[in-house]
């Protein structure tokens, strides 16, 4: 990822981190994703969210609000 942005969340299948990505967007983060599909599924596998550092907090506090994390 390039400099600059922080790993948020953590998903074992895409559509969890297309979720979050989702609820960032409506709260005005903006957050990326990467995934390392499966060699059989590409749609399975883990997939990361990440968000630049500036917003990374907010972004843990929203998706923690969405329970889509556990609050820190």
């Amino acid at each position: 990822m390039k400099e600059g942005w922080v790993l948020i969340f953590t998903a074992n299948e895409t559509y969890q981190a297309k979720i979050a990505e989702d609820v960032l967007k409506q709260n005005g983060i903006e957050s990326h994703i990467l995934t390392t599909p499966d060699s059989v599924i590409p749609s399975l596998g883990e997939a990361k969210l990440y968000t630049v550092e500036e917003k990374a907090e907010h972004a843990r506090k929203v998706l923690a609000e969405n329970d889509l994390i556990k609050a820190e």
